[in-house]
């Protein structure tokens, strides 16, 4: 229960909450304007005190580092196991949580520590948060060792913001999330825990969910190729695993039966002088038959001329020649049968010529082939002992090769095996899930009809039902109320609805704070008659739990609730009235 807030600032609007309902109300003045708001009057820096000094973290955005408050402090009486504690915080000295000398820390077995210079009395945070945890929510004062010790495990600061929502946290976007960026984890287990259910099965789920988001960074990164040399996957890596496992194979035969020729090398050189010389005598000797067939063929063609010809021409013309133009014919035909014969002499010379040189060719090329093979015999299966080095090196980074692949293999066989192992833990998860709803029927029972009670009170005309399934990527949890699901005014009542009813349940397992906070913004656009029924739920339910309903509203917002038959809501207001003028806010005075 919350007794008091207040600050070292002269100004400032030091609250006095009762038992049961309290109802704090920010009036518009007559100078506020169209576009002025009643931000400034403090309703939501109320919410945000009592989270200060119920333990939240400080960082450099917070209210408290302003410049015109972080020297400042705040202070809260706050009823613990029906202890009154007096907390202190301030945003210069935010680890430290001072607590008085008067003996009241001692009766909650609060260890203090004292500051040498100014002789203070204090706790850290982090003692702060667990002592809170242990006695409003049975957490372990010392989670070390304890099933809550480790990630994924419900917190105090997580748990209490189901009790305070926090508007600017987006605290109001749905009942399960008390922060708008809360991970499914989160709200899973701790409210598991808060509603009496295993919050040890939402916390393997995180852990599987975590693992498989490993899981699936690691095949992305592979298929990417930034972890190609690493891993791959074994229909890949099995058909170059057994080509490369081949070659080594093939390899170590040829090693195995390698030869070291000292003169390998001016053997390979001759052989290769020797392929030069034979492809080059080849050529020579075709062209040498070509001038044989040429030849042949032109001794064959050589004839003298047809002069008995000419002679018998003069004769059929009835001319007789004379004797010396006789005598002239046949030196002609002498000398012109001189001529043949010697060019035929010539020709047949010359075939003779090429058909020795046809006959050397034919000779050298056969020696010249054999001397290749008898060289290429000897060089087979040997070399030089820089080519068996060579060997060794090849065979030794294909072996390496090898090495890899087979890990790689490894690495594939394992991911793959995780990936179908995984898809069976989240199958277990969620039939263990199953059974643990099965076993704890009642405590959702006690959830349901609770919920259904409040609905019944807010809405004559409606239904609804809390719906918490057990799904496969954990728990499930929901409000139905007929007509909502718009962010409207119902869906509004969905979070008054979940939160009366986790108060009542926390408060009958745990403990629990033995209050509810909620701003004015989760009953905008809620219709007045809702707001009265609210107000009247927040007051029977805070009775019930022997603690408090706190609600800030807007003063024209409650002017529109027919108060005529419940005097009680009228009673809640608190004297402390806030307004959005100079010095009428809750801190007495407008900064950035």
């Amino acid at each position: 229960m919350i007794r008091s807030i207040s600050s070292s600032i002269e100004s400032f609007k030091a609250i006095s909450f009762r038992p049961g309902l309290n109802v704090i109300l920010a009036d518009v003045t007559r100078s506020s304007t169209e576009k002025q708001t009643r931000n400034s009057a403090g309703k939501t820096s109320i919410i945000e005190i009592l989270h200060f000094l119920l333990g939240a973290d400080a960082d450099k955005t917070s209210l408290f580092k302003k410049p015109e408050l972080i020297n400042e402090t705040f202070s809260g009486t706050f009823n613990i196991k029906g202890v009154d504690l007096v907390v202190t915080r301030s945003g210069a000295d935010d680890r430290r949580i001072l607590l008085p000398q008067d003996g009241s820390p001692a009766l909650l077995g609060i260890s203090l520590r004292r500051d040498d210079k100014s002789g203070a009395q204090y706790v850290s945070l982090d003692e702060w948060r667990n002592l809170l945890g242990h006695l409003w929510f049975a957490l372990p004062s010392n989670r070390e060792g304890t099933e809550f010790d480790g990630p994924f495990a419900p917190t105090f600061r997580s748990l209490i913001g189901y009790f305070i929502r926090r508007r600017k946290a987006g605290g109001f976007g749905s009942i399960e999330k008390q922060n708008l960026f809360q991970h499914p984890w989160d709200w899973q287990v701790n409210l598991s825990y808060l509603l009496g259910l295993d919050w040890q099965i939402p916390r393997e789920i995180q852990d599987l969910r975590a693992r498989k988001k490993t899981l699936t960074s690691l095949r992305r990164a592979i298929k990417e190729g930034e972890l190609g040399e690493m891993f791959g996957t074994s229909a890949e890596i099995r058909p170059e695993l057994a080509r490369t496992e081949e070659r080594i194979e093939r390899l170590k035969v040829q090693i195995a039966n390698f030869e070291v020729l000292e003169s390998y090398r001016e053997l390979a050189d001759e052989v290769a002088r020797l392929k030069h010389r034979i492809s080059d005598e080849t050529l020579e000797l075709a062209s040498v038959q070509e001038t044989i067939a040429y030849l042949s063929r032109s001794v064959e063609e050589e004839q003298p001329p047809p002069y008995a010809a000419v002679e018998k021409l003069y004769a059929a013309a009835g001319i007789e020649l004379p004797q010396v133009a006789l005598r002239r014919f046949d030196e002609v035909k002498q000398f012109q049968r001189s001529v043949t014969e010697n060019r035929r002499r010539y020709l047949e010379q010359q075939i003779e010529d090429a058909r020795s040189r046809q006959s050397e060719l034919q000779t050298d090329l056969a020696g010249l082939d054999q001397r290749k093979s008898q060289l290429l015999k000897v060089l087979d299966g040997k070399g030089a002992f820089e080519d068996l080095v060579r060997l060794h090196e090849e065979l030794a980074t294909i072996t390496s090769r090898a090495e890899t692949l087979r890990t790689k293999l490894q690495n594939a066989n394992i991911l793959e095996n995780n990936v179908a192992q995984q898809k069976l833990e989240a199958a277990d998860l969620q039939l263990r899930l199953q059974e643990d709803y099965k076993k704890n029927e009642p405590a959702i029972k006690n959830a349901t009809v609770k919920v259904d009670h409040v609905i019944g009170e807010l809405y004559d005309d409606r239904t609804g039902n809390l719906i918490i399934t057990a799904g496969r990527n954990g728990p499930e949890i929901s409000i139905s109320i007929q007509g909502g699901g718009n962010l409207g005014g119902i869906d509004m009542m969905k979070i008054f609805c979940f939160d009366m009813m986790l108060s009542e349940i926390v408060a009958e397992r745990l403990g629990g704070p033995g209050f509810v906070v909620h701003d004015s913004h989760l009953f905008d656009g809620v219709d007045a008659r809702q707001v009265r029924a609210a107000l009247g739920v927040g007051a029977a339910t805070a009775e019930r739990i022997n603690g408090q309903y706190i609600v800030t509203l807007n003063s024209d917002e409650f002017g529109k609730i027919d108060l005529a038959d419940a005097p009680e809501i009228e009673a809640s207001v608190l004297p402390v009235h806030l307004t959005d003028d100079e010095a009428g806010g809750l801190f007495g005075f407008r900064f950035d």
